[in-house]
């Protein structure tokens, strides 16, 4: 059976409402910082990409 992980809900940082999640990306690593948190599986970062309901802004965070 697959392990899944549960991550909290991300609030949103302008309103404080519960944000959606829309999708999760590859991105390269510009940084030694982002390059520490690469998922060696995959050779890239994955970023989650949220959009709050309430004010419509988005914000990302990091994904798995």
């Amino acid at each position: 059976m697959a392990e899944t992980k549960t991550k909290t809900k991300m609030i949103c940082p302008y309103c404080g409402a519960e944000m959606n999640q829309h999708g999760e990306k590859l991105m390269e690593p510009t940084t030694r910082e982002e390059a520490l948190r690469m998922d060696p599986e995959l050779g890239a970062l994955v970023e989650e990409f949220h959009t709050c309901p309430k004010c419509g802004k988005g914000a990302v965070r990091p994904g798995r």
